[in-house]
């Protein structure tokens, strides 16, 4: 069996795999006879059928297994000790390979297309960004006190800014006048708004990133390797159409982050940090300092339980690790703070041709999760 890699472009190998019948053919032999040992035919004692008639009926599907297993191994292997730095997977190169027949040919070759990662070069001190400190105004905490007033109604009558409706709201405060009572309601606003811009601070970062950091890509191939990998899902069509706005932004930010996670080894994820994640997500109001040992094996216990589901550790490494990241760019990035309220804040941060339904929508969500906050 050989191996050979030559160059299709900058970014773009092919890797032709010359293999014999000779390379795999004592496996195929070895399979057939495991199958002869199970086999149960009419006639015929178990392990007693003849290996001819074996080979008849199982020799074409193991002969075809065994010789991709031995491609595949190929491959991987050429991979790994050259150490290609990949993108996807290596796909069929259709500009070289031809149709193969191990019952007919000694010899075969297989030639696949090999995309390749380019070398990026990240030099976050240089890229300038906004970052936003959101003040929740007289305007915004007016609106937001009517919502409250709105949601508790009684007899289609609002209740009064007094006592009793402000311990409904804070039932853990005391708060006695209706200035008290804004300045919560701003603190709990503010709060909101942290988020918010945390969350706009990242895809901000991402954007500029991805349009200020120049690199090539193989992209012919990554097309390619949409098609192949959505198992039927995505055509070529839809591929070209969104190749630019979507898939290449994708790929381009994953090689930028990667490349900023290899140089800045404290990003990669640690387990401590997800249970700690877990932890102050569901007792983050406990004071776990002076809980006793039983207490706090229950919630290991409960952390344990959180973290084995595949689906929720995935979702909870991906919000560790953005929140890791926008710390990160924050530091590293040229970042110019923006004292604004929120209004000013959808507008800066929204394109203009989107900023009357965006800003609506994004309104009505932080209503949403203010209210809740508020209920709670």
């Amino acid at each position: 069996m050989k191996t050979i890699q030559t160059a299709k472009g900058d970014l773009l190998a092919s890797i032709q795999i010359d293999i014999e019948k000779a390379d795999f053919a004592e496996d195929v032999k070895k399979e057939l006879k495991n199958y002869q040992h199970k086999a149960v035919l009419p006639g015929f004692r178990q392990g007693k059928v003849p290996f001819g008639m074996i080979e008849k009926m199982y020799g074409s599907a193991v002969t075809f297994d065994k010789l991709n297993k031995k491609v595949s191994e190929a491959l991987n292997n050429h991979i790994l000790e050259n150490k290609l730095d990949v993108m996807g997977y290596p796909l069929s190169d259709p500009d070289k390979q031809q149709p193969t027949d191990p019952e007919t040919q000694e010899t075969m070759s297989f030639f696949f297309e090999v995309g390749l990662k380019p070398e990026i070069k990240v030099e976050l001190g240089k890229i300038a960004i906004n970052d936003y400190n959101i003040k929740a105004s007289d305007k915004e905490i007016d609106e937001t006190i009517k919502r409250i007033q709105e949601g508790n109604k009684k007899d289609d009558k609002l209740p009064e800014l007094n006592e009793e409706l402000f311990k409904l709201i804070f039932p853990t405060k005391d708060i006695k006048d209706v200035e008290t009572f804004r300045k919560e309601i701003a603190t709990e606003m503010e709060r909101q708004y942290v988020v918010e811009a945390e969350r706009m601070f990242l895809n901000n970062a991402i954007d500029k990133l991805v349009s200020e950091i120049k690199f090539d890509m193989p992209d012919a191939f990554l097309k390619r390797w949409i098609v192949a990998n959505s198992e039927g899902k995505i055509t070529e069509e839809d591929v070209e159409k969104n190749y630019d706005n979507v898939y290449s932004k994708t790929f381009r930010w994953q090689l930028i982050e990667e490349t900023i996670a290899k140089a800045n080894p404290e990003l990669v994820l640690k387990e401590e940090e997800l249970r700690e994640f877990v932890t102050k997500m569901y007792f983050g109001q406990l004071d776990l300092t002076n809980m006793d040992e039983d207490m706090k094996k229950r919630l290991d216990g409960i952390v344990d339980s959180v973290l084995k589901d595949e689906n929720q550790r995935e979702n909870i490494k991906n919000q560790v690790a953005d929140n890791k990241v926008t710390a990160f760019l924050r530091k590293a990035m040229k970042v110019k703070m923006v004292d604004t309220d929120y209004e000013g804040f959808v507008k800066a941060v929204l394109p203009q041709e989107e900023k009357p339904a965006k800003k609506a929508a994004a309104k009505k969500t932080t209503a949403k999760k203010t209210t809740k906050k508020e209920e709670e």
